[in-house]
C-alpha cells in the first residue's frame, strides 16, 4: 500500500515535471532565433549540447544515488539547483550566454533523472513495472498537454520569454511535491568498491535500441520550428504537441500493462515499427496540420517503447545498482537523442527539411533491423550477463 502511494506521488511529480523537456524541445530553438538572433541550426546545436551534458551526468548521479541508498535528495537537488538558472535564461544577453545558462540548468536538473526511474523500479514488482512506467508517462502526457496549451497562449501574448516564467512556476510545484509528499526511506549505503560488471551487455543493448533516438531527437526538436515556417503560430504548435500528449495520456497505462503481459522485446519491436511509420508521415507532410497525425503516431510508438526499455533495464540490473544501470542506459539513449538536433541541423543545411526526415527514417529502420539480431544473440548465449529472454528478465 505504501509503495502504491509512493508511485502516485511520483506520478504527481511527473505531471508537473513533464512540461520542461517537451516545451523546451519545441520552443527553445525558436526562443533563441526570435529573441536572441540565433539561426535555426545554432538553436538545434545548443539543444544538443544541453542534452548531451545532462546525459553525461546520468551514470554518475545514478551510481551516487545507489551508493547512498536514497532517491529523494537527488530529486530535490536537481530541482532546487536548476530552478534559478532556468528563470535567468531570458535575462542573459546574447545567444551564446543565454544558451550556456540553459545548458547549465539542464545539467544540474539531470541529477534527479536516474533517481526517478530507479524509484519507480524500487516500489514496483517485476510483473507491474510496465504499469509503473506507463503511469508516469500517462501523468506526464496530461501535464504536458495542459502545459503546452498554456505556454502557447502565453507566448502569443507575452513572447517566448514567458516560457521560462512558466517553467519556474511549475518547478515551485515539483519542489513542493518532493518536499511534502515524497517518502524518504532510510537508505542502505554501499561500502564495497564499485563494479563495472555487466555494463558491456547493457551498453550493447542500449546502443542497439537507441540508434533510432538520433533521428527522433532531430525530429522532435525540429517539428515545432518546421510548423512555424509552414505558417503555424505558437498556439498552433502547441496543438500539434497536445495531440501527441493526449495520446500518451490515454494510452500509456494500457500499453504499459501490455508490455507486462507480452514482454519487453515485443514492445520494443512493435513500438519501433510504429515510430518508423511516423517518420514516413513527417516526411510526407506538406502543411503544419499534417504534422498532427505524425505526432500522434510517433507518440503511440514511444508509449510502447518507453516502458519496454525501462522495464528491461530495471530487471537486468542487480538490486543495489538499479539507478546506475538506468543512468548508463540514459547516458547512451539520451546522448544519441541529444546528438539528433546536431545531426538534424547538418542534414537541414545540406538537404533541407526532407533530408532531416529521411535521416530520421533511416536511423529508425536501423534499430528495427537490429532488434531481431540482438534477440538472436541473446538466445545463443547460455550464461553470464547476456541479454535475458524476450519477456521481462528475472530479478537479480
Amino acid at each position: 500500500m505504501a509503495e502504491r502511494r509512493t508511485l502516485v506521488v511520483l506520478a504527481l511529480y511527473q505531471l508537473l515535471a513533464s512540461n520542461r523537456s517537451g516545451i523546451f524541445s519545441v520552443y527553445f530553438a525558436l526562443f533563441l532565433v526570435e529573441d536572441k538572433g540565433a539561426t535555426i541550426a545554432e538553436g538545434l546545436i545548443v539543444l544538443s549540447v544541453a542534452y548531451v551534458a545532462s546525459s553525461l551526468l546520468g551514470p554518475l548521479a545514478g551510481r551516487w544515488s545507489d551508493r547512498v541508498g536514497r532517491r529523494r535528495p537527488f530529486l530535490l537537488a536537481g530541482e532546487a539547483g536548476s530552478l534559478p538558472l532556468f528563470v535567468l535564461v531570458p535575462f542573459v544577453p546574447g545567444a551564446i550566454a543565454s544558451g550556456a545558462t540553459f545548458v547549465a540548468a539542464e545539467t544540474v536538473l539531470a541529477l534527479g533523472a536516474p533517481a526517478l526511474t530507479a524509484y519507480v523500479a524500487d516500489v514496483t514488482t517485476e510483473g507491474e513495472r510496465g504499469f509503473g512506467y506507463g503511469l508516469l508517462a500517462a501523468s506526464g502526457g496530461v501535464g504536458g498537454l495542459v502545459g503546452f496549451l498554456v505556454v502557447g497562449l502565453l507566448i502569443e501574448r507575452l513572447g517566448f520569454a514567458a516560457l521560462f516564467y512558466f517553467v519556474g512556476a511549475v518547478m515551485v510545484g515539483t519542489l513542493t511535491i518532493i518536499w511534502v509528499a515524497l517518502p524518504n526511506p532510510p537508505g542502505k549505503p554501499r561500502t564495497e568498491r564499485p563494479s563495472y560488471r555487466g555494463l558491456g551487455p547493457l551498453t550493447l543493448y542500449s546502443t542497439t535500441v537507441s540508434i533510432r533516438a538520433l533521428g527522433a531527437g532531430a525530429v522532435i526538436t525540429f517539428y515545432g520550428t518546421y510548423a512555424y515556417f509552414l505558417g503555424a503560430n505558437a498556439f498552433d504548435i502547441s496543438l500539434i504537441a497536445a495531440a501527441g500528449l493526449l495520446t500518451a495520456a490515454v494510452l500509456s497505462i494500457p500499453l504499459g500493462r501490455a508490455v507486462d503481459r507480452t514482454g519487453s522485446y515485443r514492445g520494443m519491436l512493435v513500438g519501433t515499427g510504429v515510430s518508423l511509420l511516423s517518420m514516413v508521415l513527417y516526411l510526407s507532410a506538406g502543411s503544419w496540420e499534417a504534422l498532427v497525425p505524425a505526432r500522434v503516431v510517433y507518440t503511440l510508438g514511444f508509449a510502447l517503447m518507453n516502458p519496454s526499455m525501462l522495464s528491461y533495464v530495471a530487471a537486468l540490473a542487480p538490486l543495489e545498482r538499479r539507478a546506475e544501470f538506468l543512468g548508463v542506459f540514459s547516458l547512451v539513449n539520451s546522448t544519441l537523442w541529444s546528438l539528433g538536433p546536431l545531426a538534424g541541423g547538418i542534414a537541414l543545411t545540406f538537404a533541407g527539411a526532407p533530408g532531416l526526415f529521411v535521416f530520421a527514417l533511416v536511423t529508425t529502420a536501423m534499430t528495427l533491423g537490429a532488434l531481431p539480431l540482438l534477440e538472436r544473440r541473446r538466445r545463443a548465449s547460455d550464461r553470464g550477463l547476456a541479454l535475458p529472454p524476450s519477456g521481462s528478465p528475472p530479478e537479480r
